[in-house]
């Protein structure tokens, strides 16, 4: 689709510095339109607050995860290809491989209820469910109560990372290519894995500008979010497509490196 080179046999690995070129190039994308991307971001936050109003809006917002996801890389690809972004190819999920991505949607949805019930359960097997209806003010908590919240802490975090992994290219897979979910999933876990170091670097890069964004009264994250959303486009097309298969034409803009 779009005239793209095929997928990679297998994913290409990167190292660590690999991470600030694909920040880097996520607002290159952004300064292709600047109006137009902070425009998205407002709308896609306001469509998100309105679902949460409905009896059922916060599952048709986890339904729609990989839709948004979508009609994002398919605004950076247009970037990317050096032309100005268009608002309407935010929405280029729901025109476009729909039902795929509202089902990848729902699979991201039970992988994450199911490290739910594996935290809840561990806080239920040591007793430590009634301290979460009671008052943070009030709430005394013991040093070894402590120390197994921390533990559910830990386990939580040590289950969501490969669920990320599993999910973070998979909208682009399943948008720009002919693959099932599954498979998806099982590309985007690959590609992540062979560049855990420059997503490592990718990820903190991501922290510190978020925070820097939040700290600029959150008018900073209208620049951030748009940008890192960018940055996955650039990552994925990075990972696991073979540019020397396919040679596009060149950018207006060089993004710093050539995949």
């Amino acid at each position: 689709m779009n005239g793209l080179p095929p997928l990679r046999t297998t994913p290409a690995r990167y190292t660590t510095g690999r991470g600030w070129l694909w920040v880097r190039s996520g607002f290159d994308i952004f300064n292709k339109g600047m109006g137009i991307s902070v425009a998205m971001v407002l709308v896609w936050f306001m469509v998100g607050m309105l679902l949460e109003q409905l009896p059922a809006g916060g599952l048709i917002s986890q339904l729609l995860y990989m839709v948004w996801g979508a009609g994002w890389v398919a605004v950076a690809a247009r970037g990317y290809r050096g032309e100005p972004l268009q608002f309407t190819d935010l929405f280029a999920g729901f025109r476009h491989k729909l039902t795929p991505l509202m089902l990848g949607g729902l699979l991201v949805l039970l992988l994450f209820s199911l490290v739910g019930l594996v935290c809840l359960g561990l806080l239920s097997m040591w007793g430590l469910l009634p301290l979460l209806t009671q008052d943070p003010e009030s709430m005394v908590v013991s040093a070894s109560q402590l120390q197994q919240l921390l533990l559910v802490l830990l386990v939580g975090m040590l289950l969501i990372v490969p669920v990320l992994m599993g999910v973070t290219f998979a909208p682009a897979l399943i948008y720009f290519h002919d693959i099932g979910i599954i498979q998806a999933v099982r590309l985007s876990f690959a590609g992540c894995w062979r560049n855990m170091w420059p997503f490592f670097w990718w990820g903190l890069l991501s922290a510190i500008l978020l925070l820097f964004g939040a700290a600029l009264l959150l008018v900073g994250l209208l620049v951030v979010i748009p940008a890192l959303n960018y940055s996955i486009y650039v990552a994925y097309r990075d990972i696991f497509l073979d540019e020397s298969a396919q040679p596009e034409a060149p950018h207006s803009e060089p993004f710093g490196f050539e995949a």
